[in-house]
């Protein structure tokens, strides 16, 4: 008893020795971790058959595997592990193993449903995905920035894990991303996956670190098997009478650039070309006028 008397009276007398503010710093981070225990408490993980996107797909996740939907699955991604919440829109939910905690070192997979339309797969075999990863790693600077504006640690592009490949058969397009974390020790994975349909896109994206990819790479067969499109949106039920047309192709998948982006960026090196060309032919009718004719 007097010992735990003790510990009580030295605790009064540290915080004593600290200021107001600090106090007030302490309680509020307590205050945010007993919230967020509530939230992690109250997670109702499921399995079994689960119909996704209004009764766009189904996902059908064995015993192994755990199911948080939408709603809770925002309160995972963004207050327990502090993800910004733009990445949430078009959430359908994440996928884990059945005996993970939300805090273990294990991969992770997000479910989303974009419904941007038919991608056309016509030019898979044509797309050059070095030239890409270039154009991808000069973007990024802009984005890293962007991230940390709006208070959250950087996280910088540094090439592919693992090669964009379109799986033609199965209508399912694959790369993957390795990243630096200003706050983490090991590089982090994110692996895409993006399964076409007839009205838009299922999105896997598996997150962990970099010496997890032999393992995302072993379970994403089975991963892949547990999300179907439903009878009248799967991707050989395109009517080109009724349905939309994806702005994006392929390619478009992997950078997020539209077809209008990249054709108004061919215009604009055309317009370029057409204007240095004529401004060449300027310079030699010029010379040909001032030293050639006159001369005559």
């Amino acid at each position: 008893m007097a010992f735990a008397l003790l510990l009580f009276t030295s605790g009064i007398a540290a915080q004593d020795s600290l200021t107001a503010e600090e106090l007030e710093e302490i309680y509020a981070e307590e205050q945010v971790y007993t919230e967020i225990d509530s939230l992690i408490d109250a997670f109702r993980f499921e399995n079994g058959e689960i119909i996704l996107a209004d009764g766009v797909a189904t996902l059908d996740v064995p015993e192994r595997f755990k199911f948080l939907a939408a709603e809770q699955a925002y309160h995972l991604v963004v207050d327990v592990w502090e993800n910004p919440p733009s990445i949430t829109e078009d959430l359908l939910g994440v996928v884990m193993a059945a005996d993970a905690g939300v805090y273990a070192d294990v991969p992770s997979y997000i479910l989303y449903y974009e419904p941007i339309g038919y991608v056309t797969d016509g030019e898979a075999d044509g797309i050059d995905y070095a030239a890409k990863l270039k154009d991808m790693l000069k973007d990024d600077s802009l984005a890293n920035a962007q991230r940390k504006e709006a208070g959250y640690s950087g996280l910088q592009l540094l090439g592919w894990a693992s090669a964009p490949y379109y799986d033609k058969k199965r209508r399912v397009l694959h790369w993957a991303k390795e990243m630096r974390s200003e706050e983490a020790d090991r590089n982090v994975l994110n692996y895409n996956i993006r399964i076409l349909g007839r009205q838009g896109v299922l999105v896997i994206n598996a997150v962990s670190s970099m010496d997890h990819l032999d393992e995302v790479k072993a379970v994403l067969p089975e991963i892949l098997a547990m999300a179907t499109f439903n009878d009248g949106y799967r991707y050989d039920q395109y009517d080109p009478l009724v349905d939309k047309l994806a702005e994006q192709g392929l390619d478009g998948l992997i950078d997020g650039k539209t077809r209008e982006r990249v054709k108004e960026f061919a215009s604009l090196l055309v317009k370029v070309a057409i204007g240095a060309f004529a401004g060449l032919l300027l310079i030699v009718l010029a010379i040909w006028y001032f030293f050639i004719r006159k001369r005559r």
